[in-house]
């Protein structure tokens, strides 16, 4: 976002919502902005040097930060204790004083934190250390004009306002979660980024998906868990917000309406996957579903009830006899949609993902195996499923070829081009809950575990970093591998080497793939068959 500090923080403020404080919070990012750029240009090298389009969009993060932290509006203290619960200090990997002792204030430590989280998205082009000594001369510099400007200023703020309004309704929340996760200082950055990664659609399913599903580098945290933290709630109200990364997505056939005087206070659904009835609030005289007709959308629950989430799409013709067709794409084409809502059938899944895991170790003599290039890797991947194929009951395997189109008593697989090139290591990993997961240029990342984070090349540290960013790829592999070289050269590749390994890592793990430590469902889908509706 380019513009001025003061310009850059009116355009994310929340209208309608105003407080005693808020007046003053433009003019201090513009203050800042001079003391920052002041500061970082005193510095001898450039790693800590934020790009001068960045620095006003950091001062404003930075008052918005001190804003949340002087009204106690409770994002930050969300996450804060989320990273004492994970890591037993709310600041790790800077922290320098007991742990048992809370920062308090505009202390340079949170400063220092709150600058190394946000700043690969500041200055994308480097890595920096958590304790590098300009880093830590920004946040000093940031902390003592922060201390002595809120000082005079009251602790009233309209973001505190706004997130004291009613949480009576789902809708409530979802206001809440849309303002938080497109204009906080917390998540704006990511969103940004998120948008970039989606094409630029900065539409109804892409910011639902963002503020519902995605997890930050904040530890792992989504907008979900920062407020459900911070609303004032009762715990099973958190409970159940934090579930809000399970919508369930479906085929939903309307039975009724429910009125109340001249509104529809709700709707009765069924969902045509799980046959299961849902009651989904409205509260509205006009909506465009009537008893008879499909909607395909999301629903989350809230308080005994349930509300459309994202956008629904409307079959105001959808004959019964087709329902079956519905269901039997969902469970084979969107499983991992299916199987929050359908536990049966996720619990089938998991149990066969794990009799396919023993079968892979029994084969390849550990959960781990090594191969030089793509195209071993994908005959011993057909050899091992073809020796499976022949211990199972022929009858089966028989109506399977018939039903999947088969020529050969083996699935079909297909490999992309840039897979089977592969020249420089393939790992495959049988992840008992997740399913086989593959790694490329694992020569490079070997070589580099190797080294126990002494001299790694560049190519090395990036396919260390890789990784660690990469999402296919589950902390059960990288604590596999670890388990056996070290994570030095993993501390190493992110700059924390001087921290103890076994912290760098948990810290890493959760900072880029906290989508692992929500609940998962196996990367299997299951065949349904007409006769019973279930198959491998």
């Amino acid at each position: 976002m380019s513009g001025t500090a003061k310009q850059i923080f009116l355009a994310n403020r929340l209208p309608g919502f105003t407080g005693r404080g808020d007046r003053y919070l433009g003019e201090i990012a513009q203050e800042l902005r001079r003391v920052l750029w002041k500061t970082q240009s005193r510095f001898t090298f450039p790693a800590c040097r934020l790009p001068e389009a960045a620095c006003s969009e950091v001062a404003v993060l930075l008052v918005e930060w001190a804003e949340d932290i002087h009204n106690d509006i409770g994002l930050w203290r969300t996450v804060e204790a989320h990273q004492r619960r994970w890591f037993g200090t709310p600041l790790p990997l800077v922290a320098t004083g007991p742990p048992d002792v809370e920062p308090r204030g505009f202390d340079p430590g949170r400063v220092q934190f709150f600058l190394w989280n946000m700043w690969p998205r500041l200055s994308p082009e480097g890595v920096i250390s958590p304790g590098h000594e300009d880093l830590k001369r920004l946040a000093a510099a940031a902390s003592r004009l922060l201390t002595e400007r809120f000082a005079r200023l009251p602790q009233d703020s309209g973001v505190k306002r706004f997130l004291a309004t009613p949480n009576e309704h789902g809708w409530d929340i979802k206001q809440k979660l849309l303002w938080m996760g497109i204009n906080s200082y917390l998540f704006r950055c990511f969103f940004l980024r998120y948008l970039e990664a989606h094409k630029g659609q900065s539409d109804i399913p892409t910011k639902d998906d963002f503020v519902c599903q995605h997890c930050t580098e904040w530890s792992g945290l989504g907008v979900i868990d920062v407020l459900a933290g911070a609303l004032d709630l009762p715990e099973a109200d958190r409970c159940t917000l934090r579930t809000w990364y399970e919508r369930h997505r479906s085929f939903f056939r309307v039975l009724e309406w429910h009125e109340e005087g001249e509104e529809v206070n709700s709707i009765t659904v069924r969902n045509l996957v799980n046959g299961q009835p849902y009651r989904v609030r409205m509260n509205t005289a006009h909506h465009p579903f009537s008893p008879g007709m499909v909607v395909y959308g999301a629903l989350t629950p809230w308080r005994g009830e349930w509300y459309w989430s994202g956008e629904q799409n409307i079959f105001k013709h959808m004959p019964e006899p087709e329902e079956a067709n519905l269901r039997k794409k969902m469970l084979e084409r969107s499983s991992s949609i299916a199987y929050c809502y359908c536990p049966a059938e996720a619990a089938t899944a998991l149990e066969l993902t794990r009799e396919n895991h023993a079968k892979f170790v029994a084969f390849c003599g550990g959960d781990l195996a090594v191969f030089p290039d793509g195209l071993a890797l994908a005959a011993a991947e057909q050899k091992r499923l073809a020796a499976d194929w022949r211990v199972a009951d022929p009858d089966a395997v028989t109506r399977v070829m018939r039903e999947q189109c088969l020529e050969h008593p083996r699935p079909r697989m297909t490999y992309p081009p840039e897979f089977l090139n592969h020249d420089q290591g393939i790992a495959a990993f049988s992840n008992p809950d997740e399913g086989v997961e593959y790694l490329l240029r694992f020569n490079q990342m070997l070589s580099g575990l190797r080294k126990k984070g002494v001299g790694l090349t560049d190519k090395e540290m990036d396919a260390l970093r890789h990784l660690l960013t990469g999402a296919v790829v589950s902390p059960a592999f990288v604590q596999r591998l670890a388990s056996e070289h070290g994570a030095e050269s993993l501390a190493a590749a992110f700059l924390i080497q001087n921290e103890p390994s076994e912290l760098a890592l948990k810290f890493l793990l959760r900072r880029h793939k906290g989508q692992f430590y929500r609940k998962r469902y196996p990367a299997l889908s299951l065949v349904q068959r007409p006769q019973n509706g279930k198959a491998a």
